[in-house]
C-alpha cells in the first residue's frame, strides 16, 4: 500500500464498447426529376447499426422514383438539402447520371487516427507538417543523401549510409549517393538490371541492380508514434510497425509520441540514436543511421550508451559446449529468451532461434477484448470492466448500456454485490433549488475496510471524519486524479468523483451477473436492466427506480408525490437560447475528433435538458461534457485540455 500511495499509478478501464455506424449494403439508389429540383437523388439504403449500447438512431429510408438522364458527360450533379451525403459523388456518365461512394484510404498500421474535416466522410491517417509543407502518412523524401519519412504524425530525417558489398567501386553518379559496384553480385548470385535484394544479415540493406551495376544503401528506421508496447515486426522485415489505433483530437501545439504528450517548441531525446523537438502537432526527429555490419543478428551486440550494434567475436573462437550471445555465455542445450515472443537455444555452439506466432484478428467472446499484457508477445482476450456512469439531473449508463433518467430526490442503492457482499455503493439526490430535476449530491462506498463518503466541493470522509488525500486504509486507496478524486478498492470497484455530480463506477469483469441497483445487473443484457428490488421488471425509470430507495422520508429533499413544473426552457426563451449556446461546445471543433466514435445526441439532449433548470451561479453544462470526454477516453479518443476551451476549469486541479 506505501508504495501504491507514493506512485498514485492512474488505472483507466474502458467498459464502453466503440460505436460505429456503418452502411452495410446500398441496396438501390434512384434519381428522380422534379418541377422545383432539376434533380433529386433519392437513396434507399439499409442501414446496420454496429452499436453495443443504447442510442437515439433512425433506421434506413426508402423512396422510389425514375432513372434519370444527362447530357452533359462528366457533369456533378450535387445532392440538394437533406439528402447532401459527402460520401457520395454523382457524375453524369454515358448519358445516366451515375452515384459513387468515396472509397476511404486504408489505416492499417497507422496508430493515431483524426478525423478528415476537409470532407467529413474518410478518417484518415495523421499526417506530418514543417515548414508549411504537408504530407501524407508513409510519404517519403529522398533529398541531400538523406531521407525523410513521416508516420503519423513523426517526420524521421536521417542521413543515407551506403554499403558497398565490392573493392574499387566506381564513385556516385549524379544523382546518387553512394558508390557502385560494376558487378551485381551480392548473397552468393547474380542479379539482373532492375532486381532489388536485402542483405542476408541486415534486412534494412536494400539493393539495386542498374545497368550491371549494384548500388546498396542502409536508411534508419521512422519513429513511430505508438508506445513500444504497440509494435510487432514481421520476420524478415527491417522496421518494426504499430499494432492497432487510437483515434485522437490533438490541439495544434502538443504532440503525441507513444504515450506522453510533448508541448509545442519542446525538444526531448527519444533513444541514444533520436532526438526529437515537438512542431505544432509534427515531431520532427533526427535519427542516426547505423553503418551495415558483415556478420549476422545474433553475433551483434549493443554496448552500454552506445547507439549502433557492433560485431562480436564469432562463436567459432570458443569451446563448442557453449554459445556467446549479446556479450553473455550460454552453456550447451541453455534456453534464453531474447524478448517476449522470441527465444533461443544454445546447440554445441549453434544459437537455434524461435519466435512465437500469433494471431493478430482473434475473435473474442461479448465482454472480452484483445489486449497486449504485460510480458506477453501475443494479445489475449481480456475480460473487460464494467462501467456505470451518472451525471446531471441525474442521467444514468448501466453497466450493460442502458441509458435512462431518474429524477428522484432521495437516497438509493446505485450499485452492490448482491451475492458476495463485498461493496456497496448508496447516492443521495438532491432537488437544490429545483422542483423538476435532481442532482447527485454525497456518494457513500461501503467495504470492508470502512465507510467512504463523497461530498460536494470534494469534502471526503472516511468513517464519518474528514481526510486528505491521498488517503489509504488497507486494499482502501483514495487519491487526486486531475479534477476529480479517484477511490480504488481491493476488490476491484473503482469510483471516480468530481465533486459536484459526475460518477462513474467501474467493476472488474469478475463481477458478472452478481450486481443489483441502479447500475443494473452487469450480465451482458441491458435489456433486463429494469430488473426491481423485488426480481421483477419494472416498465418505467421512475418505478425502476423506486424500487432502490433506501433510507427514510428524511432522506429525500422533496416529497415523492410532487410533480415538478415545466422546465424554464419551456416558458423562458431566454434561458432555452443560453443553454443551447453553451451546450454547442460538445458539437464544436474541440470534440469533433470524438465525433465519429461517440455519437453526441443524448449527451447534446441531456446538456439542453440540465440548463433548463440549472442553480443561478453554476455550469451545468460541464458535467454534460465531462461525461462525454470520459466516453471518448474509454473508447480510445483522448480530448486534450477541453476545459480550457470550454470555459470549464473553474474547478481547481488539485
Amino acid at each position: 500500500m506505501n508504495d501504491r500511495l507514493a506512485s498514485l499509478k492512474r488505472a483507466w478501464s474502458c467498459a464502453e464498447c466503440r460505436k460505429k455506424t456503418s452502411f452495410n449494403r446500398l441496396s438501390r439508389l434512384i434519381i428522380v426529376t422534379s418541377s422545383y429540383w432539376n434533380l433529386i437523388l433519392v437513396f434507399a439504403l439499409i442501414l446496420t447499426l454496429n452499436c453495443s449500447e443504447s442510442a437515439e438512431v433512425s433506421s434506413g429510408f426508402g423512396l422510389s422514383g425514375s432513372s434519370q438522364e444527362c447530357d452533359t458527360e462528366g457533369e456533378v450533379f450535387p445532392l440538394p438539402g437533406s439528402l447532401e451525403n459527402k460520401c457520395f459523388t454523382c457524375l453524369c456518365k454515358g448519358g445516366r447520371v451515375e452515384c459513387e461512394k468515396q472509397s476511404c484510404p486504408s489505416l492499417q498500421g497507422c496508430f493515431l487516427i483524426v478525423s478528415d474535416q476537409k470532407d467529413g466522410c474518410c478518417e484518415v491517417c495523421k499526417g506530418c507538417k514543417l515548414h508549411n509543407i504537408t504530407y501524407k502518412s508513409g510519404a517519403q523524401i529522398a533529398q541531400d543523401c538523406s531521407t525523410t519519412t513521416c508516420s503519423a504524425g513523426v517526420l524521421t530525417r536521417s542521413p543515407v549510409q551506403c554499403y558497398v558489398p565490392c573493392k574499387n567501386p566506381a564513385p556516385p553518379k549524379p544523382g546518387q549517393c553512394c558508390p557502385s559496384c560494376r558487378t551485381c553480385y551480392l548473397n552468393g548470385r547474380e542479379y539482373r538490371h532492375g532486381e532489388e535484394a536485402t542483405l542476408l544479415g541486415d534486412p534494412c540493406v536494400r539493393c539495386k541492380c542498374q545497368m550491371g551495376s549494384m548500388v546498396c544503401s542502409k536508411n534508419s528506421c521512422p519513429v513511430l508514434s505508438c508506445p513500444a508496447s504497440n509494435t510487432y515486426l514481421e520476420k524478415g522485415e527491417c522496421c518494426p510497425r504499430c499494432n492497432g489505433s487510437r483515434t485522437v483530437y490533438i490541439p495544434r501545439t502538443v504532440c503525441l509520441l507513444g504515450e506522453k504528450a510533448f508541448p509545442s517548441g519542446t525538444s526531448f531525446r527519444l533513444d541514444t540514436c533520436t532526438n526529437c523537438t515537438c512542431m505544432e502537432t509534427t515531431a520532427v526527429c533526427e535519427r542516426t543511421a547505423c553503418p551495415p555490419l558483415e556478420c549476422q543478428p545474433i553475433h551483434q551486440a549493443m554496448t552500454q550508451g552506445s547507439c549502433c550494434p557492433k560485431c562480436v567475436e564469432p562463436e567459432a573462437q570458443y569451446p563448442k559446449d557453449q554459445c556467446i550471445f549479446n556479450d553473455a555465455i550460454y552453456k550447451n542445450e541453455e534456453r534464453w529468451d531474447v524478448d517476449n515472443c522470441r527465444s533461443c537455444t544454445c546447440d554445441w555452439g549453434k544459437i537455434r532461434c524461435t519466435e512465437q506466432k500469433c494471431h493478430k484478428n482473434l475473435p473474442c467472446p461479448w465482454g472480452y477484448k484483445l489486449k497486449y499484457l504485460p510480458n506477453k508477445c501475443c494479445p489475449e482476450c481480456v475480460g473487460e470492466d464494467g462501467v456505470c456512469t451518472v451525471f446531471g439531473d441525474p442521467h444514468y449508463r448501466s453497466f450493460d448500456g442502458r441509458v435512462f433518467n431518474f429524477q428522484g430526490a432521495c437516497k438509493y442503492l446505485l450499485a452492490s454485490d448482491c451475492r458476495g457482499k463485498t461493496f456497496s455503493i448508496r447516492v443521495r439526490n438532491d432537488a437544490r433549488e429545483s422542483r423538476a430535476f435532481s442532482w447527485t449530491r454525497t456518494v457513500t462506498l461501503k467495504v470492508k475496510e470502512g465507510r467512504v463518503t463523497l461530498g460536494q466541493k470534494m469534502r471526503i470522509k472516511f468513517n464519518g471524519k474528514r481526510v486528505a488525500l491521498p488517503f489509504g486504509q488497507g486494499n482502501l486507496l483514495i487519491y487526486q486524479d486531475g479534477y476529480s478524486a479517484m477511490v480504488e478498492t481491493g476488490n476491484g470497484v473503482k469510483l471516480l468523483w468530481d465533486g459536484d455530480s459526475f460518477l462513474e463506477v467501474s467493476v472488474p469483469h469478475s463481477m458478472q451477473g452478481r450486481l443489483c441497483g441502479l447500475c443494473g445487473n452487469f450480465n451482458g443484457n441491458k435489456a433486463d436492466d429494469f430488473t426491481t428490488r423485488r426480481g421483477g421488471p419494472a416498465n418505467h425509470p421512475s418505478a425502476f427506480g423506486q424500487s432502490w430507495r433506501v433510507g427514510g422520508k428524511k432522506a429525500c429533499s422533496r416529497p415523492e408525490e410532487v410533480k415538478g413544473p415545466e422546465p424554464l426552457c419551456q416558458k423562458n426563451w431566454r434561458t432555452r437560447i443560453k443553454a443551447e449556446k453553451l451546450c454547442n461546445a460538445i458539437k464544436s471543433s474541440v470534440f469533433s475528433g470524438c465525433h465519429k466514435t461517440v455519437p453526441i445526441e443524448r449527451f447534446f439532449k441531456s446538456c439542453t435538458l440540465d440548463m433548463c433548470e440549472c442553480p443561478q451561479g453554476r455550469k451545468c453544462h460541464c458535467e454534460v461534457l465531462t461525461a462525454y470526454a470520459r466516453a471518448c477516453q474509454r473508447n480510445g479518443v483522448d480530448i486534450l485540455d477541453w476545459r480550457e476551451a470550454t470555459g470549464c476549469s473553474h474547478k481547481r486541479k488539485w
